[in-house]
C-alpha cells in the first residue's frame, strides 16, 4: 500500500468520482489551443450568419414580399436544376424573417427555421465562450446536441417530404419540374 493519495485500492483513492459507465464530460474542462481556434472559427462563422440575418441579407432578392413563388433568383442548385426545393430551401428567408421580428413568416418560409436559428445561436455562444475563456462550461449540453442530431436530421427529412407532398398534391411540383432546365432537357 502506498502513502501517496490516489494510489492503491483503498478508500483514500481520489481518481474516479462517478460510477463506471456514466462517462459524462467533466464540467469546466480546459480545452487545447487547437480546440480554441476551432471554436473561435465556428463562433465567427455563425456570427456572420446572424449578422446577415439581422442585417436583412435577403433584401437583395427581387421578389414580392408576400409571394414566395415570385422569386426571381435562388442559390439552391437542386431548385435551379429541377425546380424542386432542397431540404434547406427557405432557411435564409426564415432566418432573415426572424431578424426582422416576424416569426410567423419565418415559420412559413421554413418550418424548422426558428429551431435551427435557436440551435445555431446556442452553438455560437458556446463556441465563443470556449474560444474566449479556454474552458468548456457546457459539455452536457453539447453531448445532448450530439445525441439529438440524428433525430433532428430525421425531422428535417420528414419536413422536406411533407413539403414535397404538399407540392405534389397542389400540382406545383409538376409545373416546377416542367419549367426547370433538367425537366425541359429530359422532356424533349
Amino acid at each position: 500500500m502506498s502513502d501517496r493519495p490516489g494510489v492503491g485500492p483503498g478508500p483514500e483513492r481520489v481518481g474516479r468520482t462517478r460510477p463506471r459507465g456514466t462517462d459524462l464530460p467533466e464540467p469546466d474542462r480546459r480545452v487545447t489551443r487547437a480546440e480554441r481556434w476551432f471554436h473561435g472559427a465556428v463562433a465567427a462563422g455563425l456570427a456572420l450568419v446572424f449578422a446577415g440575418s439581422l442585417g436583412g441579407l435577403d433584401l437583395w432578392r427581387h421578389h414580392a414580399p408576400d409571394d414566395p413563388s415570385a422569386d426571381t433568383f435562388t442559390i439552391c442548385g437542386l431548385r435551379l436544376m429541377t425546380g424542386i426545393p432542397c431540404p434547406s430551401c427557405g432557411l435564409t428567408r426564415s432566418f432573415c424573417a426572424i431578424g426582422r421580428g416576424d416569426p410567423a413568416r419565418a415559420f412559413r418560409d421554413h418550418p424548422l427555421g426558428p429551431l435551427a436559428f435557436l440551435l445555431l445561436g446556442f452553438l455560437m455562444v458556446r463556441s465563443g465562450w470556449i474560444a474566449a475563456g479556454g474552458r468548456d462550461r457546457f459539455p452536457r449540453a453539447a453531448r445532448a446536441l450530439v445525441w439529438a442530431l440524428p433525430y433532428l436530421i430525421l425531422l428535417w427529412v420528414l419536413v422536406w417530404v411533407v413539403r414535397l407532398g404538399v407540392m405534389a398534391a397542389d400540382g406545383s411540383a409538376g409545373a416546377a419540374w416542367r419549367a426547370s432546365p433538367l425537366g425541359r432537357l429530359i422532356g424533349q
